[in-house]
């Protein structure tokens, strides 16, 4: 009886055991990948593609952000770009990695000595310049052709690749409004004899750094291993920008507790996104818009002005994760208080922004028959139909 039980105790698991192994599994893709052939560089180069949520709802233009260090960097920029947008601290965007290839990481860094003339990167690079000629001649124009990007552009550097962030914000300042070099040196000499503070410092005292924003961290854990003038030159930067009271260029400089060389980057990289989007410029008074007489124009204007600020065309998000911070749930909170006129002006913004969200234009449609518009929820209705059959 005993060997009866084991054997339909063995037979249960080998049937429950085969059906877990029948479940089918699929990819998670969270990007395109893609190869463009480089004149510039004479080789082809990986491109890592992410487009915002919502992105084939909306019709407008999108800030770039551009991730050196790809392989490294791209999935964490990604994650954080998602959750500060999902939350209204920064605006959705295009995230664009540059994948290193095998073995020329270190061309992209500049040529750089400590003040004996030791070099620092081994003698390894001096090929930023070239870098920066592909960003802009090549990988630009390919995005922008190909994807709603507009010219506000951000890029991330770090350690070997901060030679392009640092040639581009002293050569060519409009290229980008937004640096973030992470892992950086600043005590360490250049070419031209000067260190890489003194060129900073002088770049912004150019006048040429209007709107722009640049983040510099560093670990503390690397200053162990560094002279005395590496930590001191944070400290002497900060107080020189101080000194200067800049109203049209954000900065910050500093040096990250705790975090080693690489492991600095989440940090690095939220900080340079506040830097550039600073939260108390981010912080989207949405209980404000919902109670406000006329919700639609109380939003409305604020991303006008918004936009203004950032010279693109700045929209607010169309739905969150569990938020009602966005078109959304403030139209929901107005069909819930029964604010039903109010509801259909607001819809009808939410529309523009999104002309291609199914969603919405359902919403609308039943907003229109709250106020027996009914020809005009009829028309909506069927803008619903078409765009979930062309979906």
């Amino acid at each position: 009886m005993k060997n009866i039980k084991l054997y339909w105790i063995l037979i249960y698991y080998l049937l429950t055991g085969n059906s877990m192994a029948q479940v089918a599994d699929t990819d998670y893709v969270i990007g395109k990948q893609l190869f463009i052939k480089s004149a510039v560089l004479n080789e082809d180069r990986q491109l890592l593609i992410s487009l915002p949520k919502n992105y084939d709802n909306s019709v407008h233009d999108y800030p770039v952000i551009y991730v050196l260090d790809a392989e490294f960097l791209f999935d964490v920029t990604q994650s954080i770009v998602k959750i500060r947008a999902e939350r209204n601290y920064m605006p959705r965007s295009i995230i664009v990695g540059i994948v290193n290839n095998t073995g020329k990481r270190n061309d992209m860094s500049l040529i750089i000595k400590n003040k004996d003339g030791r070099e620092f990167f081994g003698g390894y690079g001096g090929k930023s310049k070239e870098h920066v000629k592909f960003l802009k001649d090549e990988v630009f124009p390919f995005i922008e052709s190909n994807y709603r990007a507009n010219s506000h552009r951000t890029i991330i550097g770090m350690s070997p690749t901060f030679g392009p962030v640092l040639e581009a914000f002293w050569n060519d300042p409009k290229l980008f409004k937004g640096y973030i070099i992470l892992a950086s040196e600043l005590a360490q000499y250049t070419k031209n004899g000067k260190s890489i503070e003194e060129q900073i410092l002088a770049s912004v005292l150019s006048g040429n750094h209007s709107g722009n924003a640049l983040y510099v961290g560093k670990a503390s854990r690397d200053l162990l291993n560094r002279p005395p003038e590496e930590a001191e030159a944070y400290i002497t930067l900060n107080t020189a920008l101080k000194k200067l009271n800049l109203k049209d260029f954000k900065y910050n400089i500093e040096v990250l507790e705790e975090e080693d060389h690489y492991g600095m980057a989440v940090s690095g990289i939220q900080h340079g996104l506040e830097t550039i989007y600073p939260k108390d410029v981010w912080n989207i008074p949405y209980k404000e818009f919902r109670n406000a007489k006329n919700p639609a124009k109380t939003l409305k204007q604020f991303y006008d002005e918004l936009s203004k600020r950032y010279e693109f065309n700045v929209i607010p998000n169309e739905d969150a994760f569990y938020f009602v911070g966005n078109l959304s749930g403030i139209s929901r909170r107005l069909k819930s208080n029964k604010r039903y006129k109010e509801l259909v002006e607001f819809l009808e913004l939410s529309v523009n922004y999104y002309p291609n969200s199914a969603t919405l234009h359902k919403r609308l449609s039943e907003a229109y028959k709250s106020i027996n518009e009914f020809e005009k929820a009829e028309l909506s209705e069927k803008k619903y139909i078409q765009l979930l059959e062309y979906r």
